[in-house]
C-alpha cells in the first residue's frame, strides 16, 4: 500500500503491540485530539527480515490480528492503513505531507524499539509533528518501581 495523502490536518495512531480498538490509551488520546485519526500498522522490515523462519507463529498472529482490525474498521466506515517497511521512513514520509499534526502510540520497551522511537521522535519534530507515547500494555513502566534511594530492586524473595 502506498503512503496516503491527506487534504486536511490529521493525527496518526500507530498500532504496534497494542492490536486492539478498546482499552487503548494512545488511540483514546488520538481520538480526543479534535482531528481526524488515521490508524496505521507498519510491518517492520527491520524486525521481520531478521526472523529465521518467515512462517514464524508471531507473524501469522500479526497478519490474522491486522486482518481482523481492518475488517472491524471497515465495518464502521473506516480504514486501517497497513504497510511494510522501515517505520522511521514511513512516518517521516507521512510527516513530510504537511498535514500530519501528531503521532500517538503506546510505549515499547525493547532496545530496538527505544532506539527506533527516539529516531522517529527526532524526525517528526523536524516536520513540526509531535510524538505522544503512553504506558499501556504493562502495569508499571520500567523505572516506575524503585527503592527509596532511587535504584531498582534486585533481590526478590
Amino acid at each position: 500500500m502506498s503512503i496516503p495523502s491527506f487534504d486536511s490536518p490529521v493525527v496518526i495512531h500507530w498500532f504496534r503491540r497494542d492490536l486492539r480498538w478498546q482499552d487503548n490509551r494512545a488511540l483514546h488520546a488520538a481520538l480526543t485530539s479534535g482531528l481526524p485519526v488515521v490508524p496505521m500498522f507498519v510491518f517492520d522490515k527491520n524486525i521481520l527480515d531478521r526472523l529465521d523462519n518467515p512462517n514464524d507463529a508471531r507473524v501469522t498472529f500479526l497478519h490474522d490480528r491486522i486482518s481482523q482490525l481492518q475488517k472491524e474498521a471497515g465495518d464502521h466506515g473506516g480504514a486501517l492503513f497497513v504497510t511494510h517497511g522501515n517505520p522511521i521512513q514511513v512516518l517521516a514520509d507521512l510527516a513530510a505531507s504537511g498535514q500530519v499534526r501528531a503521532v500517538y502510540t503506546n510505549e515499547d520497551y525493547e532496545p530496538y524499539a527505544l532506539t527506533r522511537d527516539a529516531r522517529v521522535k527526532a524526525d517528526l519534530e523536524q516536520h513540526g509533528v509531535t510524538f505522544h507515547t503512553f504506558t499501556d500494555h504493562v502495569i508499571q513502566a520500567p523505572g516506575e518501581v524503585m527503592k527509596p534511594d532511587g535504584t531498582p530492586y534486585t533481590v526478590f524473595t
